[in-house]
C-alpha cells in the first residue's frame, strides 16, 4: 500500500497516532504546524513500544498464534467462516451470534468483538500465550455444546 495509518497500540495507551508512507513519494516540508505534532512523549512511548515488539518477537507470536488458533478454529464445525491475518480473526456464523458473545463474556469471563451480527471479532494481544489461546478455544467450544448451538444462535 502507498499508505497505512496507525494509532493506539503504537503509544500502548499513550495517544498517538502516524502514517507510513511508501518511499516512492517524495516529501514536501512546509509550515504546517499542529498542536501536538512532534510530542516528544509520545514518540518516546512509540519508541518503546517498537523496541519491547522487537525485543519479545511479539510480530512473529502474532504470527504464530494466530496460525495456532486458527487450526483450532477449524475444528469447531459450527464456524461457517474463519479470516483474518496474524491475531486479527473474524469468526462468521450462519446467524446472530449476540447470545453466544455475552455467554462467552459471561460465564467464561472471555471478551470478544463483534462485526455485523454474525461475525464473532477476535483481537487479542500480540503477546498472547498458547495456554490463553486453548483456553479461549475450550472456552468457545464448551459454550456451543452447552448451550445446544442451534438455540444459541437465533
Amino acid at each position: 500500500p502507498d499508505l497505512i495509518t496507525v494509532a493506539k497500540g503504537i503509544g500502548n495507551g499513550f495517544p498517538l497516532s502516524a502514517i507510513l508512507i511508501h518511499p516512492k513519494f517524495t516529501p514536501s516540508y512546509g509550515m504546517l504546524g499542529t498542536t501536538f505534532g512532534g510530542n516528544h512523549l509520545a514518540c518516546a512511548a512509540a519508541l518503546t513500544v517498537l523496541e519491547v515488539m522487537e525485543k519479545e518477537s511479539l510480530v512473529d507470536n502474532a504470527r504464530l498464534m494466530g496460525e495456532y488458533l486458527m487450526e483450532g478454529l477449524k475444528t469447531i464445525p459450527e464456524i461457517k467462516e474463519i479470516r483474518g491475518r496474524g491475531l486479527m480473526i473474524g469468526l462468521e456464523f450462519e446467524n446472530s451470534i449476540i447470545e453466544l458473545r455475552k455467554k462467552l463474556l459471561y460465564e467464561k469471563k472471555v471478551f470478544t468483538g463483534i462485526s455485523g451480527e454474525k461475525v464473532l471479532r477476535l483481537l487479542p494481544p500480540l503477546s498472547i500465550t498458547q495456554v490463553e489461546a486453548d483456553l479461549f478455544l475450550r472456552s468457545l467450544k464448551e459454550i456451543i455444546e452447552k448451550n445446544n448451538f442451534q438455540k444459541l444462535i437465533k
